[in-house]
């Protein structure tokens, strides 16, 4: 491999990694090798049953990069893990199966920011390009929702699927969103977001089974000759050669099984790595914040401050209530006897709780609908506070998201279960539901860079959580508003008790306390390589090529400019079909 030369190295085979690839190598003339830091764990059953989803978000293992913060000074100084996939199919692979898309005027957001091209209309065929969304009339009945042909695809590589278990304790929830006002939705993921609506999952519904970009795009293409998939192979940086004043890559150095090797490129690297990853490879290989590289003897490329900042993610806390037994939850199965019957169902039948993530359901709004009375009005004024004078365009634009009352703000995904808060453990025989809730657009803004120029160390992660209090006021509306949702009538007569923060958590001071003590984010980050102009931080152009070089593209979730209202996986999967399409034009 090491005196190969391929057309196309591509580094990283996670959900962008494996759909750019494998439609490259589509053309037979045309070579790819991809280089994966990890393994392919494609076939093992703690990562294809969708129950068991969760399980990777109890702490690091081998399919992780280990990625903790900097302590958080606005989050009582807490060092918070933040999972990243390292496998073949990158967080696909280990993320909880959930799917979903923003609201349309995000996206056309990205083309308003600079990025022409990148709109919601010309999104839309790459949406549909990637899935295969299935749905019965049974499902179609019970939900409200449709195979709409204008908006889902048919024939592609990830299952869209609706959950083949829900708990009963949906209904009055159902319920009590309506009484508060929010409406159920029956096209959410249609381009309006508004609403609330039945989960989304990316589960195969014939086999129950992970629907990923190893499963769906590298799995049926692996035995191609001109589709190579290195594993074990950590990227140490990209070899570059100044060509008549242009800077061309190569190939690409990295490290397997302890030595460190060189693949050649004929015509184009490829970033595939994620948003963590991608900056720290192109601050290793001089492309970054001059000052920055100097400090780590790195010799400098290409100057690009924006490499590594603009980190954006979606910001959580949770709310945990005790429900009658009469509703079900994942709960039970703490019991063994109860999960062996579970396992013995999804094994014959394909059906149960394990055929599931747990969540139940997303309800998305804006904050006309959940802010108290005249808390719009404050968030408003403090917004222009933030963004007045800000060389941020991104900052900007989210304050018109915020002052829209078509675009959500807050997410609350319902889980049938006691989510892990590290307030306490369920206890035996009870029943729980739980809510994620989660701003949509923070203000706060972290940075991810090099401490070193040592590869295989992993850089400084800086979230910067609650950085600006309106992130903490936005929590503590949706905690409020959660409190609502429990004193409607239908709740009341479910809900035994609030467990999560807690009826001790009483005043706004407290609340945030609380949210400072136990909120985290959905592990959703974007933006550290942003499509931007250059002038206005942005680390690649329209064509995802980066600043300054003549075949480099970044391919990953770090290219968004700015955050949408949704769990990010199919828009990721449509980014990379866009960019996969782009590639080959230009060849």
């Amino acid at each position: 491999m090491a005196s190969t030369t391929f057309d196309y190295v591509v580094v990283g085979a996670g959900s962008a990694g494996m759909v750019v690839s494998t439609r490259l190598a589509e053309n037979a003339d045309t070579t790819v090798c991809v280089l994966e830091a990890g393994e392919d764990l494609t076939t093992q059953p703690n990562y294809l049953i969708p129950g068991l989803s969760a399980a990777g978000l109890q702490g690091p293992t081998d399919a992780d990069w280990k990625f903790y913060t900097k302590p958080q000074e606005n989050a009582k100084g807490r060092s918070i893990w933040t999972p990243r996939g390292k496998v073949v199919g990158g967080c696909g692979t280990t993320n909880i199966v959930a799917l979903g898309k923003g609201h349309a005027e995000e996206y056309d957001a990205w083309e308003a920011l600079g990025a022409k091209g990148w709109n919601w209309k010309n999104l839309v065929p790459y949406f549909k390009k990637s899935e295969t969304f299935t749905i019965t009339e049974e499902e179609s009945a019970e939900t409200g929702m449709k195979f709409n042909e204008e908006f889902h695809g048919s024939s592609g590589p990830i299952h869209r699927t609706l959950p083949k278990w829900k708990s009963n304790a949906t209904v009055p929830v159902e319920k009590g969103w309506e009484a508060l006002g929010v409406s159920k939705s029956a096209n959410g993921y249609d381009g309006d977001s508004l609403g609330f609506y039945s989960l989304q999952l990316s589960v195969d519904p014939t086999t129950a089974m992970r629907s990923s970009s190893a499963t769906a795009y590298y799995t049926p293409n692996k035995d191609k000759e001109n589709l190579k998939l290195l594993t074990g192979a950590h990227a140490a940086r990209i070899v570059f050669e100044d060509r008549d004043g242009e800077l061309v890559a190569t190939g690409v150095e990295y490290y397997k099984d302890g030595e460190l090797q060189t693949i050649k490129a004929n015509k184009e690297v490829i970033i595939a790595t994620g948003s963590y990853k991608t900056p720290q490879l192109l601050e290793l290989s001089g492309i970054g914040e001059k000052k920055l590289l100097e400090e780590h003897n790195v010799p400098v490329l290409v100057d690009l401050p924006g490499v590594g900042n603009n980190l954006q993610d979606h910001y959580t806390a949770p709310m945990v209530v005790e429900i009658d037994e009469q509703y079900d939850s994942l709960d039970s199965l703490l019991d063994p006897a109860q999960a062996g019957l579970e396992f013995m169902l999804y094994q014959e039948k394909k059906q149960g709780k394990l055929t599931t993530n747990g969540a139940a359901q997303y309800a998305f709004m804006s904050n006309h609908t959940y802010f108290s009375e005249g808390a719009s009005e404050k968030a408003f004024s403090t917004a222009d506070s933030i963004i007045e004078g800000t060389a941020n365009t991104t900052l900007k634009k989210q304050a018109d998201f915020l002052k829209s009352e078509k675009i959500p703000d807050l997410e609350f995904a319902q889980f049938a279960a006691f989510l892990p808060t590290g307030d306490g453990v369920p206890a035996p025989g009870k029943h729980y539901t739980s809510f994620l809730l989660a701003i949509l657009h923070p203000y706060s803004r972290g940075s991810i860079h090099i401490t070193s120029a040592d590869a295989l160390a992993l850089p400084e992660l800086d979230l910067r959580l609650y950085e600006h209090e309106l992130d903490l006021d936005m929590l503590v509306e949706g905690i409020k508003f959660g409190r609502r949702l429990l004193e409607t009538d239908a709740m009341k007569a479910a809900v035994k008790a609030e467990v999560v923060p807690g009826p001790e958590v009483k005043t706004d001071e407290e609340i945030k306390e609380f949210i400072r003590l136990r909120g985290q984010t959905v592990y959703h980050p974007i933006a550290t390589a942003s499509m931007l102009p250059r002038e206005d931080g942005g680390v690649v152009d329209a064509d995802l090529k980066v600043y300054g070089t003549k075949n480099v593209r970044v391919v990953d979730a770090s290219v968004i400019p700015i955050h949408f209202s949704a769990h990010p996986h199919s828009t990721i999967y449509a980014v990379a079909e866009r960019a996969a399409d782009i590639i080959k034009a230009a060849a």
